[in-house]
């Protein structure tokens, strides 16, 4: 009997000791966990709430996202305001195709003049002249269109000369819108009867303009003539 008690002692004594390990392991897990969760806690803000299991409020101030909008499209007009200007530049430094409009000029004028009135029939001479000039370097800048287009292509010509022709077109196109309601407001329906004799006009100078360059030549040839015959 003793002896088996004396057996059983080690056994006895071993399960106490394993009993008090794992005690001592629960306490340290206990106070691991505990620590671990006041840690949590206090620096990483879980984000689901232990009590009612839902999401923790956002710490995100909900004007970052106004704020990056604002600096988002402050940019982008700044930007296009900064290209525009720099666009507008470009154009203005550029050297126009053909030289001043004397006739728009002298039209402009005699229109705002009041004392004294200029007379409505003179206006509509001015204008007439205005149209002329107008039809006749939209002629000139469709013949050249296709020369200028092949150039370009070749690269025998720069972007700035390709843009001043291109901006030369638009500005004979909103000439010639101009003129069309410069001319209707003299008379309504005018304006269709009034680019024929503009057109007519600008013919006529062109023949004009042909055979007074014929002149010097006639000179030079009768004074030529002249010499052989003497001799």
């Amino acid at each position: 009997m003793h002896d088996k008690q004396a057996a059983l002692l080690p056994y006895t004594g071993n399960r106490r000791k394993s009993a008090q390990g794992r005690r001592r392991n629960r306490r340290a897990d206990t106070l691991f966990c505990s620590s671990w969760q006041k840690w949590k806690k206090n620096t990483l803000s879980p984000s689901m709430s232990e009590e009612t299991g839902s999401p923790a409020p956002s710490s995100i101030s909900i004007y970052i996202p106004i704020v990056y909008v604002v600096v988002l499209l402050t940019t982008l007009v700044l930007f296009s305001v900064a290209h525009r200007r720099k666009k507008l530049s470009k154009l203005v430094s550029m050297k126009p195709i053909f030289k001043d409009n004397y006739q728009r000029e002298m039209y402009l004028q005699l229109k705002n003049q009041t004392e004294p009135k200029v007379n409505d029939k003179v206006l509509k001479a001015a204008l007439i002249r205005r149209g002329a000039e107008a039809i006749r370097r939209m002629i000139k800048l469709k013949e050249i269109q296709q020369y200028v287009n092949v150039l370009y292509q070749r690269g025998s010509i720069g972007d700035d000369v390709y843009e001043s022709f291109k901006l030369q077109s638009k500005l004979q196109e909103l000439e010639l819108n101009e003129l069309a309601m410069e001319a209707e407001s003299f008379k309504k329906g005018w304006a269709q009867t009034f680019f024929p004799v503009c057109q007519e006009v600008t013919i006529n100078e062109a023949l004009r303009r042909r055979l007074n360059s014929l002149e010097p030549i006639k000179e030079s040839l009768d004074h030529q003539w002249l010499k052989q015959v003497a001799a």
